[in-house]
């Protein structure tokens, strides 16, 4: 049998200094094990006087079954048998359009995220046979390298990070575990119900795989590390092309990626969207959405709505990641140069010394009402804003939410492109430099 309590100290190890380790406690074989195994670690802390994190429990009650509020009753009493505090989270996956298994996860995550803080980590007791199952569902939806690598042992999760340490422990070995410990836990009878395909597989699949392959989970375990390598290889090359061809606005260059043959071409789009979006998107969807934008006009302004209101927008062969609509709403009041401005759903605002900006008088913020005109320093007429805008290719969606910096009812500047006549710093005076930080404009 496996020795699961140094191998599980020996894993842990990277996380003996953190403050705060966090257990998600199901109640099941697995996590009631890991439960046990992060218990006798804080006892062997405390007595070695050795430092050892906080360690939290949190259970996620997805209501799904009746029996649901007697599982969160007894995880509750098993923590105070061990002494670790208990955090029960309820959530409602009812009327959700995806599956039940898919949105119990995503609700699940969002309470694990929602909890964690910067440095926490979240401990998971998935092991071997479970890095199995999803190996090859996932190879059964047609994933890709990535998907075939299926769990990482590792990642980061909102503000903190989420760790695997029985990723590589036979669930063999966490049976006899339990059993020598004469360990209780709880018995989901929907584990058994082969209308789930995960369970289908675990019921019908996997042992049949066994009769010939005894040693199955292994090799698909090593199989999720080397694709895991792969991915992460493949993701570096492509980042350094994708960073070789964004532009400090964050837009992609299409003319660059125009020149690169087909197969890069897709690789590195799928990679901005991903990036910029954070949305696990169906392959069927990113390809139509490559194709959209890689076959793009010189002339032309596509445009791609993706969930949760952002859309992919191209302006003079770039592509831009942002928000569908904005309504810029002008801040109350003068601003103080030498305070961040925060305007809620637009951006922020910052000054810093030694610039070329000079305000001369009592400040205020503005957006575009339409006919406004500016005379740039060191020019001798003034322009209209909108030509300048174009001229500067200030792409259309962004130009009503461009801050203008007025200064007793004159245009003095456009944040973070220009400076108008009278408000440069001449010889001898202290200016400011100006900074916009739009808020997901692209």
């Amino acid at each position: 049998m496996t020795e699961l309590l140094p191998l599980v100290n020996q894993a842990l190890t990277p996380f003996f200094a953190r403050e705060k380790l966090w257990l998600a406690y199901s109640g099941g074989l697995d996590s009631q094990v890991l439960l046990h195994l992060l218990w006798r670690l804080r006892e062997q802390a405390s007595i070695a006087e050795t430092p050892f994190p906080i360690l939290n429990a949190i259970h996620i009650n997805h209501q799904l079954q009746s029996p649901a509020g007697t599982w969160a009753a007894h995880c509750q009493r098993q923590c105070a048998d061990y002494d670790i505090p208990f955090t029960l989270r309820a959530v409602d996956v009812s009327g959700r359009r995806r599956g039940i298994e898919a949105s119990a996860r995503d609700a699940r995550y969002r309470e694990f995220e929602d909890v964690l803080r910067e440095g926490d980590v979240l401990l998971l007791a998935h092991h071997l046979d479970d890095q199995a199952e999803t190996l090859l569902l996932r190879l059964l939806r047609g994933a890709g390298v990535s998907g075939l690598a299926a769990m990482p042992i590792r990642r980061t999760l909102g503000s903190g990070e989420l760790f695997r340490p029985l990723l590589d422990v036979p669930r063999a070995s966490i049976e006899a575990y339990a059993k020598e410990y004469q360990l209780s836990w709880i018995e989901d009878p929907s584990n058994t119900d082969t209308h789930y395909r995960r369970n289908f597989l675990r019921q019908r699949v996997m042992p049949q795989l066994a009769e010939h392959w005894p040693d199955y989970r292994v090799g698909f375990g090593r199989a999720a590390r080397l694709q895991a390598e792969a991915a992460q290889l493949l993701d570096e090359y492509i980042d350094a092309d994708l960073c070789a061809m964004t532009a400090d606005d964050a837009s992609l260059d299409l003319i660059s990626l125009a020149g690169l043959p087909e197969i890069r071409q897709r690789a590195i789009l799928r990679q901005f969207i991903i990036k910029r979006s954070g949305l696990a998107l169906a392959s069927a969807q990113l390809d139509t959405i490559v194709s959209q934008f890689s076959a793009a006009r010189s002339d032309s302004q596509p445009e791609f709505r993706l969930a949760g209101g952002s859309v992919l927008r191209v302006y003079r062969q770039r592509l831009f990641f942002g928000p569908a609509s904005q309504v810029a709403v002008a801040p109350d009041g003068e601003w103080d140069i030498g305070r961040p401005l925060i305007i809620p759903g637009v951006g922020c605002i910052t000054a810093e010394p030694e610039g070329d900006f000079v305000p001369r008088g009592a400040l205020e913020i503005r957006f575009r009402q339409g006919g406004e005109r500016c005379q740039l320093a060191g020019e001798s007429h003034s322009r209209s804003l909108k030509k300048l805008l174009q001229e500067w290719q200030v792409p259309p969606w962004q130009r009503e939410a461009l801050p203008l910096i007025y200064c007793k009812g004159e245009l003095a500047a456009i944040a973070g492109i220009a400076i108008c006549e009278g408000f440069r710093a001449q010889l001898g005076e202290s200016g400011w430099n100006i900074r916009w930080e739009p808020e997901a404009l692209t």
